[in-house]
């Protein structure tokens, strides 16, 4: 097994990351909250567009848009665990690439 089928593997086996599954099953056979997330991301998508695109009012009513429908999943308690969940592994991912580019960059310029 090599060092990316390592940590592939270890991240797979974590905790969080297994809760984030079972969430996200969970999730997924809910049409209604589906819908919603769909939703949310396509806000976000026409958030960075109007905000590229210098469109402050069309902006100011779609981040109206999502922070309604984003407070609305958060009153759905597993909703906010799942994000929480998110939000940690992503920054173990954020560390891990970072270390890795530092060990790069050193035997490269040693």
């Amino acid at each position: 097994m090599n060092s990316k089928d390592k940590l592939i593997e270890y991240f797979n086996n974590l905790e969080e990351v297994k809760r984030i599954k079972e969430l996200e099953g969970y999730i997924d056979n809910n049409k209604d909250i589906k819908n919603k997330f769909n939703e949310l991301k396509d806000l976000q998508k026409k958030l960075v567009n109007a905000r590229e695109y210098n469109q402050i009012n069309q902006y100011n009513v779609y981040l109206n848009d999502y922070n309604n429908l984003k407070k609305e999943l958060l009153d759905l308690p597993f909703v906010e665990e799942y994000l929480e969940l998110l939000d940690c592994v992503n920054n173990m991912l954020n560390y891990l690439t970072k270390s890795i580019e530092i060990d790069i960059d050193k035997k490269i310029n040693s």
